[in-house]
């Protein structure tokens, strides 16, 4: 009986982490659009533009729709996986996972914003903060979560942005 209930528990790790990929995918693609090594080489430069002073974009929309795009990152993360039950790891993913999306843009002539680095952090730490009080609510919340590898998120972040950044070539399909 127990080897059903571990199969179980793998099945839907599985139907979770392909969530988390394909909110991975999303954030990172569709709606940051990061620059890729395509992109790089058909510019003459890499830089859109940095801003390293905070709260200086225009209107508070930037902000909000930045945050509401972290907070799947820091719901899901300690829902798949247990090791990230913590407030202060799912805080580090979000900024790691931000700050690689905001030097990927560089190279899309995008612009680079520290702003955009915090609102993205902010919306980690509040989907984790979504997480904790749904997981009081719903014991059970996360039951299910398995530890397969070490480092599993970290893994699938850094092999998504790696493989979007030197591997897709949109103009290949135009």
């Amino acid at each position: 009986m127990k080897n059903v209930r571990v199969k179980s528990n793998r099945v839907h790790h599985i139907i979770w982490v392909y969530i988390f990929i394909l909110y991975c995918y999303t954030a990172v693609q569709d709606v940051a659009g990061i620059g890729t090594i395509w992109d790089m080489l058909s510019y003459d430069g890499i830089s859109g533009g940095i801003n390293f002073i905070p709260f200086q974009s225009e209107g508070v929309t930037t902000y909000i729709l930045n945050i509401i795009m972290f907070m799947p990152l820091g719901f899901l993360l300690p829902l798949i996986w247990a090791e990230y039950r913590s407030f202060l790891k799912t805080a580090i993913v979000g900024l790691f996972f931000s700050l690689a999306i905001e030097i990927c843009q560089l190279f899309n002539l995008r612009h680079t914003d520290v702003d955009d680095l915090l609102m993205n952090t902010l919306g980690a730490m509040l989907g984790y903060v979504i997480w904790y009080l749904f997981h009081k609510v719903i014991k059970q919340a996360g039951e299910k979560a398995i530890s397969i590898t070490k480092g599993g998120p970290i893994i699938y972040l850094a092999l998504g942005i790696l493989g979007i950044f030197f591997l897709y070539n949109w103009r290949m399909f135009v």
